[in-house]
């Protein structure tokens, strides 16, 4: 974490801010929450917003849906950094905070879970070296994408704007901007796709999963088309339990590798064509969550670079915001039932 950061002062839910985002350390016995710091370079793992000093509410983007809890101080919980926008005065950020309520009032059934959190990360934001060419992440992405597929089947919801814990706090601020511009999150490094790279022998140290596959797109792109159209969703079969591939990956990124992306031989470049296909079945469930399944090729391809907001991760919260300080380290917990009823009536 940065300096800055560390000399942070302790404070009590009592003076937070409307408007306020919490950052949460990781749970180091959850496996994916150990994965997201892993993947992030740092000791976060879950963010969320607070939204009213009247009972002290949370709203956050959970295992159920976006919903709203109560806060009360407890030193025997998880730590959070509490960040404060610049913009924020005596009453905090009050135009984000009907937004916010407003997504929980929306009842959204169908979160994306903190296993697809971590499939974005990867596809989006991790660096392409030697050992993530591996059987190992292929599978993964298949597991990320029997995920979204399985809330497909479940129940499709285009339109519906569900989202994981960073993101929501993030779309929250971003829908607010569009009334008062200086309300958006910036977010160094925060905008996804828009660089070109070679798929192979360049030497980039920005060059994610995403790029390679919208390079490898871009060199085969009727190809491409042909597969979209001919294959519809499927979920994958004969994967092995979600801990067994978690547990490889975590070996997997353990290893020490080499920034430089380097060339590959042929039977090395199977294997990217292996976690081509298996990028291209999460960003077209993702993308078939969104919008529905009436959606062409191109189309996609664009969607995915526009939902920046499905690619932020608590870490950007804490250590990427460039108009947002970190005001104190706060202590508590959520308790009670939901308190999205009290918003209803």
């Amino acid at each position: 974490m940065a300096t800055k950061l560390k000399k942070a002062g302790k404070i009590s839910v009592n003076d937070l801010l409307p408007g306020d985002i919490l950052a949460f350390k990781g749970d180091i016995n959850d496996d994916i929450s150990k994965l997201i710091m892993k993947f992030t370079g740092s000791d976060v793992s879950h963010g969320a917003i607070f939204v009213q000093n009247k009972d002290n509410v949370l709203a956050e983007a959970g295992s159920e849906g976006i919903h709203a809890r109560r806060m009360k101080d407890n030193a025997d919980a998880r730590e959070a950094y509490v960040m404060r926008h610049n913009k924020a005065g005596k009453n905090g950020v009050e135009p984000v905070v009907p937004i916010a309520k407003d997504y929980v009032l929306q009842d959204l059934p169908y979160p994306y879970s903190d296993l697809i959190l971590l499939g974005l990360i990867l596809i989006f934001k991790h660096k392409v070296t030697r050992p993530l060419m591996s059987r190992v992440v292929v599978e993964f992405l298949c597991l990320v994408a029997a995920e979204l597929k399985k809330i497909i089947e479940d129940k499709n919801t285009p339109g519906k704007h569900t989202m994981v814990c960073s993101s929501y706090v993030y779309q929250c601020y971003l829908d607010a901007s569009k009334k008062n511009p200086a309300l958006k999150l910036k977010i160094k490094d925060g905008d996804v796709g828009f660089k070109e790279h070679a798929l192979l022998g360049r030497k980039s140290k920005s060059f994610t999963l995403f790029d390679m596959y919208a390079d490898y797109v871009a060199s085969h792109e009727e190809e491409c088309k042909k597969n979209f159209k001919a294959k519809k969703l499927q979920t994958a079969t004969k994967l092995r339990s979600q801990k067994e591939i978690l547990a490889d990956l975590e070996k997997l990124l353990s290893k020490k590798s080499a920034d430089k992306v380097p060339a590959m031989n042929a039977d090395e470049f199977s294997v990217v064509l292996d976690i081509v296909n298996a990028i291209k079945d999460v960003i077209q469930a993702l993308v078939t969550f969104l919008k529905g399944d009436r959606v062409s090729f191109s189309e996609m391809m664009k969607i995915a670079r526009e939902q920046q907001s499905m690619f932020i991760t608590p870490n950007d919260l804490v250590n990427n915001v460039t108009n947002a300080k970190c005001v104190g380290m706060l202590k508590a917990e959520r308790y009670g039932d939901k308190y999205d009823d009290n918003w209803k009536e």
